[in-house]
């Protein structure tokens, strides 16, 4: 027979104003973006509350108060040791980074960098697939990995941070950046993924076959190359997002916009939700973008 006396769960309602108040201070500013990511990693904490709230929560209030206290007491300890943790970390540095072409014809490169400011661009003369300058802080490392099978490269960069620390390093080291130079030699599949942050990604010299973009939360500049065809997807985050078209080259935009201001130049007929110039045909030299606009402003130019 059901006990009329169970309580309903209380854990999952101040679960959600707990986490409502905390979206409100980081967009207020008060709170660091990284706090996100030390958050996430503390899922387990959820099944405890939840266990426990099955448990003795439901019986009555003196258990659902238990339940919070046990609650509040695990996540203010793990973030108390996560900040005793990174103010004992090694101050991080700058350092150079290079990768040789080992033979490819081609090369898929694979960015993800989660906090700082990005800059990639074409390298200069230089016989290597890649040449950079990264500066880190405190327990940031760079993973780096390359490898050639059949005259096809794949380099993997990743930033590398201790995801429990982020926000306590956050305000030690507000320069992390990275400097990425990319061999304008060979042809380039790229695909980038950004974080909290800045990025700059000069690609007009680059001969890029494909490029697969998606950003976090900042400001994102894109020059895209005039080489061709190119097939791009950019999906952008929370922020703001400029599209720097090259001149004279067929193009064609399909658009899925969120809660976005999307401006496209007046050049482009509208069909819908696609944008295209008169002059475009998926053959031969041409441009197909789709972009998917999250919240903030994007201009296309």
């Amino acid at each position: 027979m059901p006990n009329s006396n169970r309580r309903p769960g209380l854990v999952w309602p101040l679960l959600l104003i707990g986490l409502g108040t905390l979206w409100l201070l980081q967009n207020l500013g008060v709170l660091p973006a990284g706090m996100w990511v030390a958050l996430a990693q503390l899922w387990p904490v959820l099944l405890i509350l939840l266990g426990l709230d099955m448990l003795i929560g439901r019986r009555s209030t003196a258990g659902t108060v238990i339940v919070l206290i046990v609650g509040a007491l695990v996540v203010a300890g793990s973030l108390t040791w996560a900040a005793l943790r990174a103010s004992q970390l090694p101050a991080g540095g700058t350092s150079l980074i290079a990768e040789t072409m080992r033979g490819a014809r081609q090369v898929s490169v694979q960015m993800t960098f989660d906090v700082g400011d990005l800059r990639v661009s074409a390298l200069g003369p230089s016989d290597n697939l890649m040449e950079g300058q990264v500066t880190m802080g405190p327990g940031e490392s760079v993973e780096q990995t390359y490898t050639v099978n059949n005259e096809a490269g794949q380099l993997n960069l990743a930033q590398k941070r201790a995801a429990l620390f982020v926000p306590f390093l956050a305000a030690t080291n507000p320069q992390t950046r990275w400097d990425i130079h990319l061999s304008q030699n060979l042809p380039l599949s790229l695909d980038i993924n950004t974080g909290v942050g800045e990025a700059n990604l000069d690609l007009s010299a680059l001969n890029v076959t494909a490029l697969n973009l998606t950003t976090g939360v900042g400001k994102t500049s894109v020059a895209l190359p005039a080489s061709g065809p190119l097939t791009a997807k950019v999906q952008s985050g929370i922020g703001e997002l400029s599209l720097t078209l090259p001149p004279d080259v067929p193009t064609r935009i399909t658009v899925k916009s969120g809660i976005s201001s999307v401006q496209i130049p007046a050049r482009f007929s509208r069909a819908g939700d696609v944008y295209a110039t008169a002059d475009f045909v998926p053959t031969g030299h041409y441009l197909e973008l789709e972009l998917t606009a999250g919240i903030g402003q994007v201009v296309v130019k």
